[in-house]
């Protein structure tokens, strides 16, 4: 049997839900805010900013100041006019956070008494930048967020033999893949625009059994995001040894495409219910203020600031509002630089090291959380080719859980 419709659906899930509470004993229900991991959150941070080369994340995610390869298409598109004729860009990253609270985890009928890891591993990025005269191009495509959870397993037993059983799953991304166009006005000023096509999935599937009684339920979502924007970039030399950057992201709206399947099974009958909707996100007006000073020849310190109008998210979930009741919030970093040559079988490097600080609130209200991040690398270039390596580690303040989150990338870069 086969049933489409809201209220039918409504009255199934309360239904089963108290036989659920009924069957399960030894769960507990935990407290049903769960705070920085909504579904549709990225791992790690709200505040998402783009792509971070992992140059950009040995500097504290600084992405809108150095120009230092083909990822500041989208981080500052005003920087590509800065870069040689030709550049290329290989990156890959490995990523790591603990959660708590997280769908049915600790918010429902599932209880953990410890943080759980989640890990996600991928070859992120791939682009290419040209610069003719005062123009310059920038082609970038990269997973910008990342939407993955703890897979979870629980099961209840009834003299020593096990009755019931639930697991739940979640993982997703978006890639957006960027075009840029950068123009140098003078010596000191340049401007940038990118546009920024971006799709994605998040799937969520949990599925319980009541092993004696042959009753098996599925809950399966499939959201199918696709998102257009642009951003704006300036950066202006205000002397050979400082310059100030902007950007600013307008606020706009991310499309949904959601699919629901809620199936209720038993010995003698199975009731499938589907459902279908076109969500929005509304997402944040994004602004930052960057800056630059060289310490003479060798060192450089870099500065950043974002800006992020949370207040004003809100998201359609299968047709109906709903509002997170965040605030407006910042992220600020700063990071040192110090650049030296060294020569070995005769031929020339040139190795920089990096050290970070990153201070990034989010945007909840409760609970109110912070992430203070910690942020290191290094770069190696022989000739044309340059090999990037950043890492950072990520403790968070506020929710009582103490979060953390670690992130590694390596770029190979190449400059002609």
């Amino acid at each position: 049997m086969e049933i489409s419709g809201k209220a039918k659906k409504a009255e199934l899930k309360r239904g089963l839900i108290l036989l659920l509470l009924f069957n399960l004993p030894v769960f507990s229900l935990a407290q049903t805010v769960i705070g920085q991991y909504e579904e549709e959150a990225n791992l790690r941070s709200w505040n998402v900013t783009g792509f971070v080369s992992a140059s950009g994340l040995g500097r504290g995610d600084i992405m809108s100041v150095a120009a230092d390869g083909p990822g500041v298409a989208n981080g500052n598109p005003s920087l590509l006019v800065e870069l040689p004729k030709w550049s290329l860009l290989l990156n890959g990253a490995w990523q790591k956070a603990s959660l708590f609270r997280f769908s049915l985890v600790n918010t429902g009928v599932l209880r953990s008494s410890n943080n759980l890891w989640v890990s996600t591993t991928a070859i992120d990025a791939a682009g290419i930048a040209y610069r003719l005269g005062p123009w310059a191009l920038g082609l970038l495509v990269a997973i910008t967020e990342y939407y993955d959870r703890p897979s979870v397993r629980g099961e209840s037993t009834s003299g020593g033999k096990k009755v019931y059983e639930l697991s739940f799953r979640q993982h997703g991304f978006l890639r957006t893949w960027t075009l840029a166009l950068a123009r140098k006005i003078g010596h000191r000023l340049s401007f940038g625009l990118c546009l920024n096509k971006a799709s994605g999935k998040i799937e969520e599937t949990v599925t319980e059994a009541w092993l004696t009684s042959g009753v098996s339920i599925l809950d399966q979502k499939e959201a199918s995001l696709d998102d257009f924007y642009f951003k704006l970039g300036a950066a202006y030399s205000i002397t050979d040894f400082f310059k100030l950057t902007l950007t600013f992201e307008p606020p706009h709206s991310r499309y949904k495409n959601s699919h629901s399947l809620y199936e209720y099974s038993t010995n003698q009958k199975n009731i499938r219910i589907k459902g279908e909707a076109e969500d929005t996100i509304n997402r944040p007006l994004i602004l930052s203020l960057g800056g630059l000073y060289l310490l003479g020849k060798r060192w450089s310190l870099s500065l950043e600031a974002f800006y992020f109008g949370w207040s004003r998210y809100h998201l359609t979930w299968f047709g109906e509002e709903v509002n997170r009741y965040f605030k407006d919030t910042y992220r600020l970093a700063a990071a040192v630089e110090n650049s030296s040559s060294f020569s070995l079988l005769a031929q020339s490097f040139l190795f920089t090291t990096r050290l970070g600080v990153q201070f990034d609130p989010q945007p909840m209200k409760n609970p109110s959380s912070r992430y203070l991040s910690l942020t290191s690398g290094f770069s190696c270039q022989w000739k044309n080719f340059r090999l990037d390596f950043g890492a950072a580690w990520s403790q968070e303040k506020g929710s009582n859980r103490s979060l953390q989150a670690v992130r590694s990338a390596l770029s190979l870069v190449a400059l002609f």
